[in-house]
């Protein structure tokens, strides 16, 4: 991969000044501050309900294509994921989905089983193998859970109450093509901790060399917060139209589909999705969402790296006093209520899983809130988005972890988020932006193919994606926190996973392989030249295709090194925001809209 560190300035380039712009719409008093009245939030439920996808689960799973398949074995139906209708129409709004995928694990023989069918139920049921473990479900964890307490060697402990168990990294391991559970267990007595591999295939348990499968460690020492564990699978229904409109405003502030974890893309989910974004009726996104997370873990610790999934919703509080519950997975809080995750509270619960709304006030006025809190074994990740009524975007990434040996160790946490920007309709242009040391200002710099960068926060290097029909334009703001690529490890040498900060690249449609909504290995290894199938590969994706005048995605890469180090620098925002040193995300805010 080619990335740019420089970039000479194109003939023509336009200098701009992009602070201090106007916004034709605002309105403004006779002291010049905006007038704006409450917030009100409408949403409503889109797409299958839960109803629909129960029954398609039952339709499929006793077809006689699956039931053919199945006839005879041991299995258990581990994932459910929408099919992404096939569209490069983006003019037009986001197609509710019409087709599905199951996924059922063969235990018997080893194998995945995917199904795949239509909701309304006049195609038939398609079934091909597929052998490759795919990623834990939370009934698999439950199973494994209750194999470990009959165990003999655990039985006791269990009944006495001495033990807890807890989700552990790597979720899944295959000793001699057998798929295993892995699951904690920690002696509360003597401080004992080991992880062990439950055979879901023969009802047994599977000890490891050194206490934890190769990639881990189990040691008495343990950090992070108490688990109390639970979470959504992937393929639930919750999708929600959400309008916010000011009071007395006939003209909505903001409008956009929100997508739950659990329902979101590809599959390992990519957390809170929101599409068909528009600010004062214009768009803005056309989707803006996270489809890679990692954690490397720096060497001498005795843990390695890992792709990180983002369906699994954990519990929060999010009051329900007075809330609106549009539906499974979506709470709009009463006035003056907010939502608080494992990242303020320190507590790992609450009563709520999904995506609650709140309002809040903060300096520039009532910002909408969208929180999660999803688990990935012993991870906690906290997403948020925020919408200003100044048209300012701030999606948000929190990290925490449930007790463990592991995260005692420094390690490096990657989140990777995809912005489609659609500003006012499909075809934009993107430029960088920088402050020259020597001159002062900002200046424009076009792009005009597809392209990889490093961060520079020295030049406060920044990107401005603009109409190519118009004025409006976005400009995407990288926040310190959010940290480099490339680092220097205290122990000596430099860390290059997170492979990259920026990568501009044109949309290829959505609904397949070459849609480029995720990554290639988040099917496995499948980046060239590269060994590694937990690191985010886009490499295949940079084929030096026009960015002039067309439609431009944004992946945005944020790098947050869990070390004590006090000259680091520590998200502190606003008290309201959650903050500090585990926070990481940038600021996306328009100009002349």
């Amino acid at each position: 991969m080619s990335f740019i560190k420089k970039k000479s300035i194109l003939a023509g380039f336009i200098v701009l000044l992009l602070s201090n712009v106007p916004f034709a719409t605002e309105k403004t008093d006779k002291t010049g501050k905006r007038v704006r009245g409450p917030l009100q939030i409408s949403a409503a439920a889109w797409g299958p309900t839960q109803t629909d996808v129960d029954a398609a689960k039952i339709r499929v799973e006793q077809s006689k294509a699956v039931q053919n398949m199945l006839a005879g074995v041991k299995y258990r139906l581990v994932a459910f994921e929408y099919i992404e209708p096939s569209t490069t129409d983006k003019s037009q709004p986001t197609p509710t989905p019409t087709h599905f995928r199951v996924i059922f694990y063969d235990y018997t023989n080893d194998k995945a089983v995917l199904a795949d069918s239509d909701f309304a139920g006049r195609e038939p049921v398609i079934v091909q193998e597929a052998f490759y473990d795919p990623n834990v479900d939370s009934e698999e964890i439950t199973a494994a859970g209750n194999i470990i307490k009959g165990d003999n060697l655990f039985r006791n402990q269990n009944a006495e109450k001495q033990i807890e168990l807890y989700e552990a990294m790597p979720p899944i391991s295959n000793q001699d093509g057998v798929r295993l559970i892995n699951i904690g267990v920690r002696n509360l007595v003597t401080g004992e901790n080991q992880i062990v591999g439950v055979s879901l295939k023969n009802d047994s348990v599977v000890r490891y060399k050194d206490n934890a499968p190769p990639s881990v460690r189990a040691a008495p020492e343990g950090c992070g917060i108490s688990s109390s564990g639970g979470s959504t699978g992937p393929g639930v229904a919750g999708q929600y139209q959400m309008v916010v409109n000011e009071t007395g405003s006939a003209n909505p502030l903001w409008e956009m589909l929100i997508v739950r974890p659990s329902s979101s893309t590809g599959g390992e989910g990519s957390g809170i999705e929101i599409r068909d974004v528009k600010y004062r009726g214009k768009t803005v996104l056309k989707r803006g969402h996270a489809p890679v997370l990692n954690v490397k873990y720096l060497p001498g610790g005795g843990c390695d790296n890992f792709r990180d999934w983002q369906y699994a919703e954990g519990f929060f509080n999010a009051p329900a006093a007075g809330a609106n519950n549009t539906g499974p997975g979506f709470r709009v809080l009463a006035d003056g209520q907010i939502a608080t995750t494992s990242v303020e509270s320190g507590v790992d619960a609450g009563n709520f899983q999904g995506v609650a709304v709140y309002r809040e006030d903060v300096g520039n006025g009532t910002e909408v809130v969208l929180v999660t809190e999803m688990n990935a074994g012993w991870y906690r990740y906290i997403m948020e988005w925020r919408f200003a009524p100044d048209g300012t975007i701030r999606p948000r990434y929190g990290f925490g972890s449930t007790v463990n040996s592991c995260t005692c160790s420094p390690r490096n946490h990657h989140v990777y988020w995809r912005f489609d920007f659609d500003i006012v309709q499909p075809n934009n242009s993107i430029f960088q932006f920088e402050k020259p040391v020597a001159r002062g200002g900002k200046s424009l710099v076009p792009f005009t193919t597809e392209s990889a960068i490093f961060r520079n926060y020295d030049t406060e290097r920044g990107f401005f994606i603009r109409n190519s029909n118009g004025p409006e334009a976005y400009r995407v703001i990288a926040n310190k926190t959010d940290e480099e690529a490339y680092y220097t490890n205290p122990g000596g040498g430099v860390e290059t996973y997170g492979k990259g900060d920026f990568w501009l690249l044109k949309f290829q449609g959505t609904g397949s392989s070459a849609s480029e909504v995720n990554d290639p290995n988040s099917t496995g290894p499948n980046c060239p030249n590269s060994t590694n199938a937990s690191a985010i590969c886009l490499e295949p994706w940079l084929n030096n295709e026009s960015l002039v005048n067309t439609d431009v995605v944004l992946w945005y890469a944020a790098h947050q090194l869990r070390i004590d180090d006090a000259s680091r620098p520590v998200r502190s925002e606003r008290p309201q925001v959650i903050s500090g040193i585990h926070v990481v995300g940038p600021d996306l805010v328009p100009v002349r809209w």
